[in-house]
């Protein structure tokens, strides 16, 4: 009787051995952290003296290793691309499109200083657009928040690192 519950005890631990072998590996993954602005609320002229400039802003990536246990430092990424949506937080109506940008930033991993990168976060096109451009020549302001997802790719490998921030932006005209 006894022969049979091994027998039984042996089959049960063997395939929980294949399930738990069924993950992908963790190691060489990681995880990004981004400032943008410095992580101060982001000011915005829809119009600076008649002239419609788009806005570019700072944006500092660091990359730690995702598996803290990894001795051989792996996972540095390239920032392949970013999008970014809006929502709009004064209660108005209309929002600024989503918009996708391509980009190239390398981000070396586990590095004590930021990588720091620029991007652009509003365009002529917004500036001009329905949202936006009833602002010229007025006092008026609109609040929106925005929301930057950013897409990386481990070097050497297809893994994808996704990451996101959010930040205010207050738009006004500076008549």
């Amino acid at each position: 009787m006894r022969k049979r519950h091994y027998g039984w005890a042996v089959l049960a631990l063997a395939s929980l051995g294949f399930v738990g072998c069924d993950d992908a590996p963790e190691e060489g993954r990681a995880t990004i952290a981004v400032t943008l602005n410095g992580g101060s609320p982001i000011e915005s002229d829809v119009s600076d003296g008649g002239v419609i400039f788009e806005d570019l802003i700072a944006a500092a990536f660091l990359s730690r290793s995702y598996n803290k246990f990894i001795t051989e430092p792996r996972g540095d990424v390239i920032i392949e691309k970013y999008r970014i949506t809006w929502e709009r937080t004064d209660g108005g109506s209309g929002v600024l499109s989503p918009r996708e940008e391509t980009t190239n930033f390398y981000v070396p991993i586990n590095e004590s200083a930021p990588t720091n990168g620029t991007i652009r976060l509003v365009t002529w096109a917004d500036k001009t657009g329905p949202v936006l451009a009833p602002l010229v020549g007025t006092l008026n302001t609109v609040e929106m928040r925005c929301t930057v997802e950013f897409t990386a790719r481990e070097v050497g490998t297809e893994a994808e690192v996704k990451t996101s921030v959010s930040a205010s932006v207050h738009f006004a005209d500076t008549v």
